[in-house]
């Protein structure tokens, strides 16, 4: 919130300077209150106000509260007002909001179906943020909403922090396990086998589960666009190693590599694309798919 001190030696005057500053947070906080529930009932209404939402967005965005912030980002997207775009690509562009400003900014891009330059280099710099989930939600719009170059696959891969074994192989220094999972994703409808087939085959080896259902599944999409492959992506579906923590008590993980492998046998092209990307774990939702469509 942009308070910073430095404290002395002397306990008295710390405690003192810790009573002030926590007065100042907690009227900072209460002062924010109204105005987010002002803000949030707007986003909730059914009929938008849609000339008092844009009376009061310059407001609401320069808050000191992420969350009115927050809220004024998801207001954008209600309004549906492209003059308003350039401040969710300002938000991606600069990263320096707080990280769930930022992630839904670049979501909401991606669902507005935005892909001009500026998006597009503002997705590139979100790629190295900070925050894991604004990384996962950058690969992902790259790669859904811009056509794939050698140059936009090789961000994607790089974002991974690849390093070369001995073997040569890859393992990667990227150490949040649902970024590497979205990476695996994103190949798998965008990549190309000479680059992204090395790099999958790398992921299906993580040491996190749901990386390896991703790669799997992204290994058998990449075969079923390029079916040259498909002899090696059977080698790669054979090798991958389906223990997992993660179970109904129908086992989803090896279930889905052995679906996998009976495609590839039986010819990835009597298979539809959309059902090769139903196999995919929807990280957002959980990956106990069945559960949750019951509940």
């Amino acid at each position: 919130m942009g308070f910073s001190f430095a404290l002395c030696h002397d306990p008295k005057i710390e405690a003192v300077m810790l009573k002030g500053l926590a007065r100042k947070l907690v009227r900072r906080l209460a002062g924010d209150q109204p105005e987010f529930r002002e803000a949030d009932a707007l986003l909730k209404a059914a009929d938008l106000p849609a000339e008092a939402v844009r009376r009061l967005l310059p407001s609401y965005l320069a808050s000191n509260s992420w969350q009115v912030r927050n809220v004024a980002i998801k207001l954008i997207e209600r309004l549906q007002d492209p003059a308003l775009y350039p401040v969710l690509v300002q938000t991606v562009h600069k990263g320096t909001d707080a990280g769930i400003v930022v992630r839904n900014a670049v979501a909401i891009i991606r669902r507005l179906g935005l892909k001009t330059p500026d998006v597009e280099l503002a997705l590139q710099r979100a790629l190295a943020a900070q925050y894991w989930e604004v990384r996962c939600e950058a690969i992902r719009s790259l790669a859904e909403l811009f056509e794939y170059t050698p140059t936009r696959s090789e961000l994607i891969i790089r974002a991974l922090q690849p390093r070369t074994t001995i073997r040569g192989g890859y393992y990667f220094m990227e150490t949040n396990f649902e970024v590497r999972a979205a990476a695996a994703m994103a190949l798998g409808g965008f990549g190309r086998p000479e680059t992204a087939l090395p790099v999958l085959e790398g992921l299906a080896a993580d040491p996190h589960w749901m990386v390896r259902c991703q790669a799997a599944v992204a290994i058998t999409e990449l075969s079923r666009r390029y079916p040259e492959i498909v002899p090696r992506a059977g080698k790669a579906l054979d090798a991958i190693d389906p223990l997992s923590d993660g179970c109904r008590s129908d086992f989803p993980f090896p279930q889905t590599v052995a679906a996998l492998r009976k495609a590839v046998d039986n010819g990835l092209a009597k298979m539809e694309p959309a059902a090769i990307r139903g196999m995919y774990i929807d990280m957002q939702h959980g990956w106990n798919r069945k559960r949750q469509e019951k509940a």
